[in-house]
């Protein structure tokens, strides 16, 4: 998940960028497109009073409920559960990289970045004076986050300009490898990563490289394969937001900078340089005694030192439902963050359905569960104390116990089934009339929400009217501080990929208002590969001429409906609390399956009550391909 650039701290924070999902709903772009905009602009501010009138006055309805909190607020929260779930090194969903199986000779040391992107040029530029002194120790490996779509036509955070720089940098990786001769070229472009397609020149030129050389590479096939076989090593490795890292197979997650580096590498390889380093820089090195909260004495310095002390405990009520399904139930996620944050947490896990979990839903006044209950030890914690921010995640209760806000956990099941029907009316689901429905939230133009589409629209041949099938926008409010670059409505409604995007998210509402679904899929897929973002409002209308579309009824549509049909889109979005494209629901649930024809289908023919037989089949084909290859990437 990418967010918000802040000024650096003694402790560098951990941030990645990127499509990426919401967490918990980066990354993922968590993800997670520019969250670091996003994230800032797109959320409201308002005042204490404001927000105390919000949640006490008018009449509650599914996706009112919840206070509007500030962008500065939001951007905490979300950068916590990032910086507590990539806090300590875990275990690797996949062992190895193909071909590069650690031996324990060397430290393999692996990158998965974006060339422009702020955060991945951080730890490059952290990483580069390590190798000129450990290099002979180090097996290290920069590979790059992009995606496909079509062959040889590849898609990257920031656009064309990224993609050449990538490539460019992928030629110098091949023919400079020698004592990473490379990397000073890498060091170099990031002094002006705006400009990596162009730089790359003059870098060549103070490294002493052979520009011609590079220049034939990037500009060939073999700059395309080079691109190519970097991608696929970032998506073995699960890699959605820059940067990800590895060390020695495992997740790194530890702080960014160079002595930070230098101390994990010496974990592995025992040489000279290493006999010097002082015993830890941060709080997060003293992790020898499991179990004990670790305190780093004179960071950075040879007398550093280590002390130990046992952590407060802190009890902890997870208070959910045995009727509660899907991704936006699972709590092992936040889980995670609460036993990373407070070590001496002891978790209990109760039902809303269960005597005492009646009582704390009428105690607390719980609308919505997963809920995270916490008793007041919390606030003598050493993460509590320590990171004054982290409150801003919790409310207080009456009875000085602190719950996690709603917004964090992302939690949509009703405790109230009156209220949870009320969800349901909001959003036009029906139960029980064997007929599913699935709402895909997306951007017209994130690259991502495509691929999404075209995984969707076999299952749609396939299923045709036997189930619903929704196309939703994501809109945002005051993005890009809501001129009109972004957005329509004084900055009430936003797209992240500029106002043509919008409009073209209003161009598709029309058609699918007024011709169907079957000619919605007809006109985005085909905008998806003649136009772009930065040219659809004036390639569209060739491209609906073409599926014999009406271009006068479209644009009449855009004129007098294009605010009112983004401000439904945009009411929906947030009562789902979406913020991604692409974002899926199957009847009101968050899908969180495989994003592929196959994969939507299973997971839309299990809401049927009697699935039909075409749920028998199997589907495949090029359309799943490109989106399978980032399951979990986003915009937003």
């Amino acid at each position: 998940m990418e967010n918000s650039e802040q000024e650096k701290s003694n402790e560098p924070e951990i941030k990645e960028h990127g499509h990426a999902e919401h967490e918990p709903k980066e990354s993922g772009h968590s993800a997670h497109a520019h969250k670091a905009h996003a994230h800032k602009a797109h959320r409201e501010h308002v005042d204490a009073k404001k927000q105390e009138k919000l949640r006490t006055s008018g009449p509650k309805i599914p996706g009112a409920t919840y206070p509007i909190i500030s962008a500065i607020i939001i951007v905490v929260l979300l950068t916590l559960v990032i910086v507590l779930l990539l806090r300590k090194p875990f275990s690797s969903p996949v062992d190895v990289t193909p071909g590069s199986t650690y031996t324990g000779d060397k430290a393999k040391v692996e990158f998965y970045v974006m060339s422009q992107c702020p955060y991945g040029t951080q730890v490059e530029n952290a990483i580069g004076p390590v190798l000129k002194t450990l290099g002979a120790a180090v097996d290290f490996h920069l590979d790059f986050i992009v995606t496909e779509a079509n062959p040889g036509t590849f898609s990257s955070l920031h656009g064309a300009k990224e993609v050449a720089g990538d490539i460019v940098q992928l030629c110098a990786v091949k023919y400079y490898p020698e004592n990473y001769k490379y990397m000073d070229f890498v060091l170099c472009q990031n002094k002006d990563a705006a400009n990596v397609d162009t730089n790359w020149e003059a870098c060549a030129k103070e490294n002493s490289m052979d520009a011609e050389k590079l220049r034939t590479c990037m500009n060939s096939e073999e700059g395309k394969t080079l691109l190519r076989e970097s991608m696929q090593k970032a998506q073995l490795r699960n890699a959605k937001g820059s940067p990800t890292m590895y060390f020695n197979n495992e997740a790194y997650g530890g702080a960014r900078d160079s002595l930070s580096f230098q101390r994990a590498i010496c974990k592995t390889v025992d040489i000279e340089a290493c006999k010097t380093l002082p015993k830890c820089a941060t709080d997060a090195d003293c992790t020898e005694q499991k179990g004990k909260e670790g305190t780093c004495n004179n960071p950075g310095k040879p007398e550093a030192t280590c002390t130990y002390t046992d952590p407060v405990p802190v009890n902890l009520i997870v208070l959910t439902s045995t009727d509660c399904s899907g991704s936006a139930c699972d709590t092992t996620r936040l889980t995670q963050v609460f036993n990373q944050l407070f070590l001496g947490v002891k978790q209990r896990n109760v039902d809303i359905a269960s005597e005492e979990g009646k009582a704390l839903v009428e105690k607390y006044n719980i609308e919505v569960v997963p809920a995270f209950i916490s008793d007041s030890n919390i606030v003598k914690t050493k993460s509590w104390i320590a990171q004054p921010d982290l409150k801003s995640a919790f409310e207080k209760l009456s009875d000085d116990s602190y719950k996690l806000l709603d917004e964090v956990t992302g939690s949509t099941y009703y405790v109230n089934p009156a209220a949870r029907q009320q969800f349901y009316d909001a959003i036009g689901v029906k139960l029980g009339d064997n007929k599913p429905q699935i709402d895909f939230f997306v951007m017209s133009y994130c690259p991502y929400g495509n691929q999404a589409e075209e995984a969707v629209k076999p299952v749609y041949d396939l299923l045709k009217d036997k189930a619903i099938f929704n196309p939703r926008y994501v809109v945002y409010s005051n993005y890009g501080d809501g001129g009109p670059t972004y957005c329509l409505d004084n900055g009430n409604l936003c797209s992240m990929h500029g106002i043509q995007e919008l409009n073209q998210d209003i161009r598709e509402v029309c058609v699918n208002k007024y011709t169907g679904i079957a000619k919605w899929f007809e006109f985005a897929l085909a905008m998806n590969k003649d136009c772009t973002s930065a040219n659809a409002d004036t390639c569209w209308e060739a491209v609906a001429q073409k599926l014999s579309l009406d271009v006068a009824k479209i644009k009449k549509c855009q004129a007098d409906e294009g605010v009112a049909l983004m401000k439904a889109e945009k009411e929906l979005g947030d009562k789902l609390k979406v913020s991604g494209s692409p974002t899926t629901f199957i009847d009101g649930e968050s899908y969180s399956g495989a994003r592929t024809a196959e994969g939507i289908k299973q997971g839309l023919c299990a809401a049927f009550d009697t699935a039909p037989t075409e749920c028998t089949t199997t589907l495949a084909g090029a359309s799943t391909t490109a989106a399978a290859a980032a399951p979990a990437a986003a915009c937003g």
